[in-house]
C-alpha cells in the first residue's frame, strides 16, 4: 500500500512530502485489517480517518498541519462507519491442517 499511496501522489503531483505522508498514511490504515487488497483503503476511509483525528482531543498541531492537505482530497460531510466493514477472504481457509 506504501507505493499505491506514493504513485497517487505523484500522479496527482503532490510534493515529496505530502506523497510520503500520503503514502504512510495509507499502508497504516491497510495493516489495520486482514486481507491484503481487501484491507486497502479508499477516500471514504481516508475521509474518516482525517475527520476523526481532527476532532480527537489532545492532538499534535505539527502532527495535524502534516495531513492538512487532505482536507480538499477526501469527501466532505458525514462518511461511511470507520473502520470500514471488510468482506472475509476466503481462499484457503477451508483446507484441511
Amino acid at each position: 500500500m506504501f507505493v499505491a499511496g506514493f504513485v497517487t501522489g505523484t500522479l496527482a503531483g503532490w510534493p515529496l512530502a505530502d506523497r510520503l505522508a500520503f503514502a504512510g498514511l495509507t499502508a497504516a490504515l491497510s495493516v489495520q485489517e486482514f486481507g491484503g487488497s481487501l484491507s486497502a483503503p479508499g477516500w471514504a476511509e481516508i475521509g474518516a480517518w482525517w475527520r476523526r483525528v481532527g476532532c480527537a482531543q489532545g492532538q499534535d498541531p505539527a502532527a495535524l498541519r502534516r495531513y492538512e492537505f487532505l482536507t480538499d482530497l477526501t469527501p466532505p460531510g458525514p462518511a461511511r462507519p470507520w473502520p470500514l466493514r471488510r468482506a472475509v477472504p476466503t481462499i484457503g481457509f477451508r483446507r484441511s491442517a
